[in-house]
């Protein structure tokens, strides 16, 4: 399997900030769905994301949250954290800025597009199956980055915005690094980009996770032999293709449950479970609850 350092090697980051979202005191702040996938840098306080399909998380300064493309996206503030004020001059007409609420306590965020490539294959996070947290308060590096982005959200000058963004960028690296470190398959699968056939058939689960793959029809989708096909998936993931198939059912149902209102047995169906039993099994086995206690407990509040 590859290095953080060879995955690093030839994947280039491009983080573009776009706004900056403050809510306070029982404000909610409803942050959308945007057509790529988004980093978000907590900046000051302490608040709650909610993205549709999973259970909120908790987001104190310096953590590093990436959602995947086309998820709304909600943003509150833990109610017993106070956060300081950030009076941040316009940084142009392009550069947004929300909020929501009033009162001491609250959450500041920077927000930006990821555009992300490895080795020439493009749009690497727009796959990204969940979001992705790294918690960064106690990391040498960050006190200050965080500084120096509060004090350039504070006071633009000539080349501000370039500023945020390769700091942006750095808080995108320490996130990757300590990614590797907790031994999260999420760059397992970017890495699996730098064979382009392996590619399209990890493209094909995420993109259809329901459908009857076999080791034999992903093999044929990325035009290699059975033989060599489930060999090069071991080296890149450590484990094999329908392994991969499962792990992205139970998370898309994962998501459903939460999302939507659909039956325990539609979602079996809807992530290519034939039985509900097994289905049921699989998920408790996975996440150590029920499908029906999973949506109960983790319910995106309206």
């Amino acid at each position: 399997m590859l290095t953080l350092d060879q995955v690093l090697d030839g994947l280039t980051v491009e983080v573009t900030p776009f706004a900056l979202c403050e809510a306070r005191g029982d404000g909610l702040l409803d942050l959308g769905a945007r057509d790529s996938a988004t980093l978000h840098y907590v900046l000051s306080g302490s608040g709650l994301f909610a993205v549709a399909g999973w259970p909120e998380t908790q987001a104190g300064a310096g953590c590093v949250l990436i959602t995947p493309p086309a998820l709304p996206q909600k943003l509150r503030a833990r109610p017993d954290v106070q956060c300081e004020a950030l009076n941040c001059a316009p940084l142009g007409p392009d550069w947004q800025v929300h909020r929501a609420g009033s009162g001491t306590n609250g959450v500041i965020v920077a927000c930006g597009e990821i555009r992300a490539s490895y080795q020439g294959t493009e749009g690497l996070f727009d796959y990204l199956q969940e979001p992705l947290v790294t918690h960064l308060q106690d990391h040498s590096g960050l006190k200050s980055t965080l500084d120096q982005l509060l004090d350039e959200f504070a006071a633009p000058k000539a080349g501000t915005r370039a500023l945020i963004r390769a700091l942006m960028q750095q808080c995108m690296i320490y996130m990757l690094r300590q990614q590797a470190a907790s031994g999260n398959s999420t760059l397992l699968w970017m890495a699996a980009a730098q064979n382009e056939r392996l590619w399209e058939a990890v493209k094909a689960i995420f993109a259809r996770p329901e459908a009857a793959h076999s080791l034999d029809s992903l093999a044929e989708v990325a035009q290699m032999s059975r033989s060599s096909f489930a060999e090069h998936f071991k080296a890149s993931f450590g484990r094999g293709p329908i392994d991969l198939v499962r792990q992205v059912r139970l998370q898309r149902a994962a998501q459903l449950l939460i999302a939507t209102d659909l039956s325990v047995k539609a979602i079996t169906r809807a992530v290519g479970y034939g039985s509900r039993s097994y289905f049921s099994r699989a998920f408790h086995e996975a996440y150590e609850i029920s499908p029906a206690d999973y949506r109960a407990a983790h319910r995106m509040e309206p």
